[in-house]
């Protein structure tokens, strides 16, 4: 007979232990029988060397290799069923809950998720949070392209005309009426957050050139004007004003049942969270994009996370599309193209759409039966909107509203932060120098005259820092708006006599001959930034907030302007306004003002002036 092709270790019988293998509960009822021969091992090429109880005969004594099998299996079940304890560990909000009207939950509760599913530190490629793209969240998968493109909309039939009675006869809603509401309702816009000019929403309908809101509620809903305008640029033109106003086909109410007849199944779903941007000027600014525009869309969509953490972890996916609803491709763009550069190192998944893809979906809703478009999630920003408000007005700040949308985590900006500052490569050690706490405690509310706390005290989660305070001076001596030769110089005698007797790192730049990552980084690691009104100092974005931080802002006698204030403030971060040789904190700031010289090149100031501010900020003085 020919020798077996199988490999010596896999001939015979397997390796036994040396142990007496004693007949088991599983030997006993499945076993072979005395009368089988070798018995009844069919696969043994050795005879059996232990005798066996007829099949009909029980034996309760299992084998240690039984009991092994058991304890295996009740572990694995265990770790398969059952999820980790989360005692202390704060739970985010799900994107879903709502608890209460117009405001996302922070409870946690409530995910509609099945008891028995894995989770996710079983298997750490899959997650079970929500997310933006076009993933399955209760299996982790991604959805194919047929599950991508099923219609959403009312009803399951597309071949007829919606009619409230049936051919047969019989009434439409004999046994089918509570069915039918319960998927209408289903189907119903969901007003979650506004605050004047930035309004949430979950289901927000797209349809011949007009958002529509379907419900059969409308008093929840704000006033038109406080959530939309006409997009215009503002200015002081006569009529200017009242042309802002909404026409009143910006945004259109329908019920559930006039939207079942009029688009019937005919809905397609464009999943995750838009954000619509319908302001109609300055969005090609580095400050007012990003310090104004992503700050503020970023602090109310991070109203449905209350929980991000001060290392800027969140349970919030990317938002799927930003939407300018005025703006072409470069109209958006700034010249030293800083908002791209943003934009794709925070969301380097993401869609942007212009006016031209909003004119493309009003046109092919209206060809042949109507059809519409739901947006799962939406943010509308409006500038406008936000200036008719009671938060904006005061501060010229459209962000300033954006601050009341919702509750948000203390930390709301800092997955942001931290994201442009990995993607400028700055060491961890670095970036988390923002645990050390606030430093700008203002008395005085940010948000308005008509109340509110201001920044919150946040106590410190990490020691104060050994290293070097950096003081970063950003020269504007080669832009327009800058200081005289003189006051140049006197400033950085000044800084570099103080710097060497005191121990700081000072740094001179001139920011337009850095890359914009060298930009970012540098900012990451400031502990006080200084220059003339102007944009670099947006960067100030990218600072931490510490006990220490501190912005100092150098203006032409008589002027002041609120723009960098009012941000440094919002993030926990002193500022200090200089006019020549006074200084200016809140909440005692001059007044806002531009006289002639603002933007010129005869801006001066004491150097000493400025070096015994920042001596004293570094002190705890001020």
């Amino acid at each position: 007979m020919p020798s077996s092709v199988l490999p010596g270790f896999l001939q015979g019988s397997p390796p036994r232990s040396p142990h007496v293998e004693r007949p088991s509960f599983f030997h006993s009822y499945f076993g072979p029988t005395s009368s089988t021969p070798n018995g009844g091992n069919l696969f043994s090429n050795s005879p059996i060397t232990a005798s066996h109880p007829p099949r009909g005969s029980f034996s309760l004594r299992p084998t240690r290799r039984d009991i092994l099998l058991c304890l295996l299996t009740l572990s694995f079940s265990y770790l398969l069923f059952s999820t980790p304890s989360t005692e202390g560990i704060p739970t985010p909000a799900p994107l879903t809950a709502r608890p209460g009207a117009g405001s996302p939950s922070a409870d946690g509760g409530g995910s509609g998720t099945g008891r028995y599913k894995l989770p996710g530190w079983f298997f750490p490629g899959s997650s079970s949070s929500s997310s933006a793209s076009a993933v399955d969240c209760e299996s982790g998968k991604e959805l194919t392209f047929s599950e991508s493109v099923k219609p959403v909309g009312f009803g399951n039939d597309d071949t007829t005309e919606f009619s409230p009675a049936l051919a047969d006869g019989k009434p439409w809603d004999e046994g089918e009426e509570e069915e039918e509401d319960d998927e209408l309702q289903g189907l119903t816009t969901i007003f979650r957050a506004h605050a004047p000019g930035w309004t949430l929403a979950e289901k927000l309908y797209i349809y011949n050139g007009s958002f529509y809101v379907v419900t059969d509620d409308t008093n929840e809903w704000p006033e038109l004007r406080l959530m939309t305008s006409t997009g215009l640029p503002a200015n002081g033109d006569p009529g200017n004003e009242q042309a802002r106003e909404p026409k009143g086909d910006e945004i259109i109410y329908i019920s559930p049942f006039d939207a079942m007849k009029l688009w019937g199944p005919r809905v397609w779903k464009m999943d995750g969270m838009t954000f619509l941007f319908n302001d109609g000027q300055f969005i090609d600014h580095y400050y007012h994009f990003a310090a104004e525009l992503l700050l503020g869309a970023w602090r109310a969509y991070s109203s449905y996370d209350t929980h991000i953490t001060a290392a800027g972890e969140t349970s919030l996916p990317p938002p799927r599309r930003m939407w300018f609803l005025h703006q072409s491709i470069n109209e958006w763009r700034d010249k030293p193209k800083f908002n791209p550069t943003i934009v794709n190192a925070l969301f380097p998944s993401i869609s942007i759409l212009y006016p031209e893809d909003w004119a493309d979906l009003k046109n092919q809703t209206i060809s042949d039966k109507p059809k519409a478009f739901v947006l799962e999630r939406a943010l509308l920003a409006d500038r406008s909107a936000a200036f008719r408000g009671e938060w904006t007005g005061p501060t010229a700040r459209t962000v300033a509203s954006a601050l009341h949308v919702g509750e948000a985590s203390k930390w709301w900006w800092e997955p942001i932060r931290r994201q442009i500052l990995r993607y400028s490569r700055l060491p961890e050690s670095i970036i988390a120098r923002n645990l050390e706490g606030h430093g700008a405690v203002d008395p005085v509310s940010l948000m308005g005259p008509t109340g509110g706390t201001g920044i919150d005290v946040v106590e410190p989660l990490a020691p104060k820092g050994d290293y070097a305070p950096v003081i970063t001076y950003i020269s504007r001596q080669s832009s327009r708006r800058r200081l005289t030769k003189e006051s140049h110089e006197d400033l950085v005698k000044a800084l570099e006599e103080r710097a060497k007797k005191l121990g700081w790192e000072l740094v001179i730049v001139e920011a337009e001959k850095m890359s914009k990552e060298e930009q970012f980084a540098l900012a990451g690691r400031t502990t006080i930034m200084l220059g003339v009104h102007g944009n670099g100092l947006t960067h100030l974005l990218w600072m931490p907030a510490t006990p220490r931080s501190a912005v100092i802002e150098m203006f032409f006698k008589g002027g002041f302007a609120r723009d960098y204030q009012w941000t440094a403030h919002a993030l926990g971060i002193r500022h200090f306004a200089v006019q020549h040789d006074v200084s200016f904190t809140s909440p005692n700031l001059p007044k806002v003002d531009y006289p002639e010289g603002f933007q010129g090149t005869s801006i001066t100031v004491e150097g000493k002036v400025v070096a015994d501010l920042i001596e004293d900020r570094l002190a705890g003085r001020i």
